[in-house]
């Protein structure tokens, strides 16, 4: 103790120097954390105002349409994204199949079962890793999605090599919720075509990136067995959009049965045709030209479905 006293009483005025150099290095440290503090405060308040850059800002950029996703949804759809895909990614199918859209899974996958076998299983059986754009940001939000091996765990793969997904988002029940597997969405046609005691109505469309798939009704009071298509030539039964290009139908995935309609009694089907998506292109009228009547004769048929 003594000789602290006596080191403290030989050197005053250096022990005071270094004490006031402390104190005053203090004083600037906390004044630069001030300074942070409260520039960080400003930076998020521009960001909840819209004036900060936003996050997926690269992914926004459409890359058909142009522009970029608006800047009031731009995180609510990157968020909804990447929460779908991290959870395949992390092997939380459950928890993807949960931002589902409903129509969706009617459509694909009604059982989470099914969704698990028929796309989870089939994109994430490897550690993945994956990317998304903007494809289309107008009157429909589409993303293209590549999914790729992680090479740093896997030791094997190119990033040149992917699957390629095309997911939309769309608003149900207050909610952004995603259609995925390039299911774009579905769109209610409820146009009839009916004479002679047969009655066909095209109820909805349901749009997917390469095709698109037609439910239709009918019904067949005429007391003749109709055929909708003799399925011996491949290019009679087609939709016609604006510009008159011709979508044919797909009916290689249709049985005979499925297109014969006997007196009195009355199905539903699915049709898919080739109309590949093309966004504000109208599909104007279905059109079957190979109808069969009792097996012989034939006749044509026109739909309006505009």
């Amino acid at each position: 103790m003594g000789k602290l006293i006596r080191f403290y009483n030989q050197n005053v005025r250096k022990v005071w120097t270094i004490v006031l150099i402390i104190v005053f290095a203090l004083m600037i440290i906390s004044a630069f954390n001030s300074m942070y503090k409260k520039r960080s405060e400003e930076r998020n308040k521009e960001i909840q105002s819209g004036e900060y850059i936003q996050k997926y800002h690269n992914e926004s950029e459409s890359m058909v349409s142009g522009g970029y996703v608006p800047d009031s949804v731009r995180e609510d759809f990157g968020d909804l994204i990447d929460s779908f895909f991290s959870y395949c990614k992390n092997h939380e199918p459950e928890k993807a199949y949960g931002l589902i859209s409903n129509d969706c899974k009617q459509l694909l996958y009604p059982t989470e079962e099914v969704f698990e076998e028929q796309y989870y299983k089939n994109k994430f059986k490897a550690d993945k890793l994956y990317s998304f754009q903007s494809w289309t940001a107008s009157d429909t939000y589409i993303y293209l999605v590549k999914i790729f091996d992680n090479m740093l765990a896997t030791g094997s793969g190119s990033s040149q090599e992917y699957i390629q997904d095309y997911v939309s988002v769309v608003k149900e029940n207050g909610e952004y919720k995603l259609n995925i597997n390039s299911y774009i969405g579905r769109v209610s046609i409820a146009k009839k075509y009916s004479k002679d005691g047969l009655t066909i109505e095209v109820l909805d469309r349901y749009i997917f990136m390469d095709y698109g798939i037609y439910s239709l009704k009918i019904q067949n009071n005429s007391g003749s067995t109709v055929l909708l298509d003799s399925m011996e030539e491949t290019n009679k039964t087609y939709v016609v959009d604006e510009d008159n290009i011709k979508s044919e139908a797909m009916l290689y995935e249709n049985t005979k049965d499925d297109l014969t309609i006997i007196p009195n009694t009355e199905k539903e089907i699915q049709i898919k045709f080739s109309d590949v998506y093309q966004e504000k292109n109208m599909i104007e009228k279905m059109v079957f030209e190979d109808v069969r009547v009792d097996l012989d004769m034939k006749m044509k048929i026109e739909i309006d479905i505009r």
